[in-house]
């Protein structure tokens, strides 16, 4: 068994019913390849998912998944940047809906960039969040994923990484699906 399978078998274990939630926002995120061909990250402004984009480009070009390569949505962009790192969070306000928009904010709230995201939601982006209890990102969420305010931060951390590991179409080894399924049976 490969490290990857393994570490997934083992993060689905650990997180019980937010294992077999996470699946299935994965699937969720990855599934809709016809009804999207962006996939817009942004976080809050003290905030940059830098690791789950790094790790969802790796995936997503490894499974030829050009839909579920992330564009990182910038708060503050240093001069000079690369091109791929300077785009602004304000792009999200344009986002049409052939785009994802997936949102991962900090346990800090942001009205600036709930303004930005319901924006993008009216203009018929689909949106998706992995948050920390937000009831007003969720009401602006089509899919989302909550993860407990009681729960560790590095719970919060392994659901990104199993996002990026699934979402593409990273496929779950007949052992893994078995255990999530009877994770889901638990439900």
């Amino acid at each position: 068994m490969d490290p990857s399978t393994r570490n997934l078998r083992k993060w689905l274990r650990d997180l019980g019913d937010l294992g077999a939630q996470t699946v299935h926002f994965a699937g969720a995120l990855g599934g809709r390849r016809e009804e999207s061909d962006r996939l817009l990250v942004v976080g809050t402004p003290e905030f940059e998912p830098w690791h789950f984009v790094a790790h969802m480009s790796e995936e997503a070009e490894r499974q030829g998944r050009n839909d579920l390569r992330p564009t990182l949505m910038r708060w503050e962009i240093p001069v000079g940047a690369p091109a791929h790192l300077a785009v602004s969070v304000d792009e999200i306000a344009h986002a049409t809906r052939d785009q994802t928009v997936l949102v991962l904010p900090s346990r800090t709230r942001s009205w600036e960039m709930l303004e930005r995201v319901s924006d993008a939601k009216r203009r018929g982006a689909r949106i998706m969040s992995v948050h920390r209890g937000d009831d007003d990102l969720a009401d602006l969420s089509h899919e989302m994923l909550s993860v407990d305010l009681r729960r560790a931060d590095h719970d919060y951390d392994i659901t990104q990484h199993i996002v990026t590991d699934v979402a593409p179409g990273h496929a779950l080894d007949a052992g893994t699906r078995r255990a999530w399924a009877r994770l889901r049976r638990l439900r």
